[in-house]
C-alpha cells in the first residue's frame, strides 16, 4: 500500500525531536522516516516551506554513476555535462545558473565566496547516500540560501539500520567503480558508519570532428578518485531527563582529474588535481518543548593545477597553479513547538572562508581574499487546522570580502558611489499548503540573494576583470503546485504538478572589454523566468513508470534584438526550455527490465539566443536480477545512448552542419556506454 502523509507542524517536531536520538531523518529533512522498498510505503514531509525533491541512491529506477546522475532525473533540475560521466558537470534548479546554486555535504557548506559554481564530478557518493534539492526556498535554518535553489548531498545516516552494503561496476571507457558503506552499533544508542567509495576511467570515446569530417578520439579524458567518510553519533545525557546526542562527521577525499580542453583548442596535457578535507560536530539536547543544536565545522579544498609549459604559453594561461580554499563555520539553533499547532526553528550562525593561492608558474598570481558573514534565520510552521498549514521563512545576513590587492579593496571602500565590500541584506519567503483528499495545494512566495564571488569582485589577474562595486544579484520569485497519491484498486499513482515565475535584478554577467578579449563581471543583467514541472510515478501488475518533465522560458532583458522596429529579449544561453526523463519498467519474479528516454530542446548558447543547440533524444535500458537463493545480492546492466548517437545536425552560418552532440559546443557528450555492476547488501 503506499502512503502519503503531510507532517503537521507537531508531527515534525516529534520527528526532529527524535532525531537527537538518532532515530529519525536528518534534521531538516522534514520527514518522520525514510522510505522502504520492503513495505512501499512513502512518507512525505509538508512542502508549505518550499517545493523540493529528493533521490537515495539505493532506490534510483537506473545504475547511479554519480552525484550527477543521482539528482538528473529530478523535476526543476538540468545537469549539464562537459563530456563523459565524471567529467566537469554543473546544476541548474529552474533556469538558475550554476554559480547561483548553494551546495552543502553533510551539513557544510561547499560553495560560497571562493567557489561559487562547484563541479558535480567531485562530489563523493556512497551506498545510503541521498540527495535533496530545494526547488524554490531553502529553509532559513540550513544556511544563508542562495539564489537559485540548493543540493544537500546526505552521506549515509548513523540511525540507517545496521548492515554492510557494497556496490561494484566495471564500464565503457575504461571505467572502474566500489562504494562500500557500513552502519554498526557499539554501545547503548551509539552508531558508527563508515564509507568507501573510489573511482577510475580513462574516458577517451570518439566523436564526430567537423574540422576532419570523420570521427576522431577525444584524449585525456580519464579520471581517479577516492573518497572516504566517517561518521559516529554517541549519546550524551544531563541528569536523568535531559538526552541528547554528538555526532562527529569526517570526510577526506582526493582526486586527479583529466582535463581535455574543447575540441577546437585541445590541452592535451592539462591535469587537475583536488584534494578536500571536511569536519563536522553537532551536540544536541532538549531545551524546553524541542531541542538546542550546537554545529561546528571546518573544510579545507587543495587545486593544483598543471600544464606542458609550451602549451600553456601558446594559449598564455600559467602551467602550473597551487590554490587552497579554506571555511570553517558555527551555529546554534533551537526547534521544536511552543505551541501544539506551531513549529519554530531558529538559528544563529558566523563563518569564515579564505581563498588563498601559492605558487603560479608561467602566470600571475590571483587575488587572495577572505570574507566574513554572520547571519540569522527563523523558519515557522502553523497548522490552523489538519489540512491547512502556512510558513513563514527569513534571513539576515551580514558579510564583508578583504582583498590582499590593495588597489581592489581601496576601490571598495573609497571611490564614491561605489559599494562597499561589506553588505547587510534580508531575505526570506511565505508559503502555504491545503490538503483537500487525496491531493495538496502549495504556494509560497518570497526574495533571494547571492553575494559576487571573489572572482567576480576582484578577478583572477588573468582573463577575469574584478568589479569592487558589484552588489549582489537578486530576485523575487513565486510558484504554486499540486501533488497527489491515490491508490486506484491495484494501481498506485503519484503526481506532482508545480509552476513558478522569477523576476532578477542585478544579475552578474561577464562582458568582453578590450582588445584582448578579457571578461569583465557587472551588474547589468536582468531576466525573467517562467516554467512548469510535472513528476508523476505509476505501478500496476509488476509495471513501474516514472516521468520527470520541466518546461522553462527565459528572457534576458540585458539584451535586445531589433526586429521590424520592435525589441525582442533573447532566451538565457544553456537553459533547456524542454526537459523530459521517463523510465518504463516491468518486475517478473527477481528480473526487472527498464526502458528509458532523455530528451532536451531549446537550448542557446550565446547571449543573444542566436546559436541554439540542436534537441536531441537517448534512450537507455536495463535489467536488475536479484540472484535466487543469495540473499542481498543483486546483478544488473545498464546501457546509456542505446542507439549510439553521436552526431546532430546544427544550423551553421553557412546551412545545416552536422556537429557532435553535447549541452554546450565542442564539448562532446559520448555514444553507447555499457556498464555492468553488483551489489551485496547484508541489511
Amino acid at each position: 500500500m503506499l502512503i502519503a502523509v503531510a507532517l503537521s507542524g507537531p508531527d515534525r517536531a516529534r520527528a526532529q525531536t527524535a532525531h537527537a536520538t538518532g532515530t529519525a531523518a536528518p534534521a531538516g529533512d522534514g520527514a518522520a522516516s525514510e522510505p522502504s522498498e520492503d513495505d512501499e510505503v512513502t512518507v512525505r514531509g509538508s512542502q508549505s516551506a518550499g517545493f523540493s525533491s529528493r533521490a537515495r541512491e539505493k532506490d534510483a529506477a537506473r545504475e547511479v554513476t554519480d552525484a550527477a546522475s543521482l539528482v538528473e532525473p529530478l523535476p526543476g533540475v538540468h545537469v549539464r555535462r562537459f563530456g563523459a560521466d565524471d567529467a566537469f558537470a554543473t546544476l541548474s534548479i529552474r533556469g538558475s545558473s550554476s554559480n547561483q546554486v548553494a551546495v552543502m555535504l553533510a551539513g557544510v557548506p561547499l560553495t560560497g565566496g571562493a567557489d561559487p559554481s562547484l563541479d558535480l564530478a567531485s562530489l563523493p557518493l556512497w551506498p545510503g547516500s541521498q540527495a535533496r534539492v530545494y526547488r524554490s526556498f531553502t529553509p532559513a535554518s540550513i544556511g544563508s540560501g542562495s539564489l537559485g535553489g540548493t543540493l544537500v548531498l546526505d552521506p549515509p545516516r548513523v540511525g540507517a539500520p545496521v548492515g554492510t552494503e557494497v556496490w561494484g561496476a566495471v564500464g565503457s571507457y575504461g571505467a572502474r567503480r566500489v562504494r562500500i558503506g557500513d552502519v554498526r552499533a557499539i554501545g547503548d544508542r551509539a552508531r558508527v558508519v563508515t564509507a568507501l567509495s573510489a573511482s577510475r576511467s580513462e574516458d577517451d570515446f570518439s566523436y564526430y570532428d567537423p574540422s576532419s569530417e570523420s570521427f576522431t578520439t577525444r584524449s585525456n579524458s580519464g579520471h581517479a578518485a577516492i573518497h572516504g567518510l566517517s561518521s559516529w553519533s554517541i549519546p550524551v545525557t544531563w541528569g536523568e531527563a535531559n538526552v541528547g546526542a554528538l555526532t562527529v562527521t569526517a570526510l577526506a577525499q582526493a582526486r586527479r582529474q583529466r582535463l581535455p580542453g574543447s575540441i577546437s583548442s585541445p590541452t592535451s596535457h592539462q591535469e587537475l588535481d583536488s584534494n578536500r578535507e571536511l569536519g563536522a560536530l553537532e551536540l544536541t539536547g532538549h531545551a524546553g518543548p524541542g531541542l538546542w543544536i550546537a554545529r561546528g565545522w571546518g573544510r579545507r579544498e587543495g587545486l593544483r593545477l598543471r600544464d606542458a609549459p609550451v602549451d600553456a604559453k601558446r594559449a598564455g594561461n600559467a602551467w602550473h597553479t597551487d590554490d587552497a580554499i579554506l571555511g570553517v563555520g558555527t551555529s546554534l539553533g533551537w526547534r521544536g513547538h511552543p505551541l501544539a499547532p506551531l513549529v519554530l526553528e531558529g538559528v544563529l550562525d558566523t563563518s569564515g572562508e579564505r581563498f588563498a593561492p601559492g605558487a603560479y608558474e608561467g602566470g600571475i598570481e590571483p587575488a587572495g581574499a577572505t570574507r566574513t558573514r554572520g547571519g540569522a534565520g527563523m523558519d515557522a510552521d502553523f497548522s490552523a487546522t489538519d489540512d491547512l498549514t502556512f510558513s513563514a521563512s527569513g534571513r539576515l545576513d551580514a558579510w564583508r570580502d578583504v582583498s590582499n590587492d590593495a588597489r581592489a579593496h581601496a576601490l571598495a571602500t573609497n571611490v564614491a558611489g561605489a559599494a562597499s565590500p561589506g553588505e547587510l541584506r534580508p531575505t526570506g519567503h511565505l508559503g502555504a499548503e491545503l490538503r483537500v483528499g487525496p491531493l495538496t495545494l502549495a504556494t509560497h512566495g518570497g526574495y533571494v540573494a547571492r553575494a559576487p564571488s571573489f572572482v567576480e569582485r576582484y578577478g583572477n589577474r588573468g582573463a577575469f576583470v574584478g568589479d569592487p562595486s558589484l552588489v549582489p544579484e537578486s530576485a523575487y520569485t513565486v510558484d504554486a503546485g499540486a501533488r497527489a497519491a491515490k491508490k486506484f484498486g491495484p494501481l498506485r499513482l503519484e503526481a506532482e504538478l508545480a509552476g513558478f515565475a522569477t523576476w532578477a535584478e542585478d544579475l552578474i554577467v561577464y562582458i568582453h572589454i578590450g582588445a584582448s578579449g578579457r571578461a569583465k563581471a557587472t551588474n547589468i543583467g536582468r531576466a525573467g523566468l517562467v516554467g512548469g514541472e510535472a513528476e508523476v510515478r505509476a505501478s500496476a501488475f509488476g509495471i513501474e513508470a516514472r516521468v520527470s518533465y520541466t518546461a522553462l522560458a527565459t528572457e534576458n532583458r540585458a539584451e535586445c534584438t531589433t526586429t521590424v522596429g520592435t525589441c525582442e529579449r533573447p532566451p538565457l544561453p544553456g537553459r533547456p526550455a524542454h526537459d523530459f526523463v521517463g523510465d518504463l519498467a516491468y518486475r517478473v519474479g527477481p528480473l526487472r527490465v527498464r526502458y528509458g528516454v532523455d530528451a532536451l530542446a531549446g537550448i542557446t548558447t550565446d547571449l543573444k539566443g542566436e546559436i541554439g543547440v540542436p534537441a536531441r533524444v537517448l534512450q537507455s535500458a536495463g535489467a536488475r536480477f536479484d540472484v535466487p537463493r543469495a540473499r542481498g545480492l543483486r546483478l544488473a546492466l545498464d546501457v546509456r545512448n542505446l542507439f549510439d548517437v553521436r552526431v546532430a545536425t546544427y544550423a551553421g552560418a553557412l546551412g545545416p552542419a552536422p556537429f557532435p552532440i553535447g549541452d554546450i559546443y565542442e564539448y562532446p557528450l559520448p555514444g553507447r556506454t555499457v556498464l555492468v555492476s553488483a551489489r551485496f547488501d547484508t541489511e
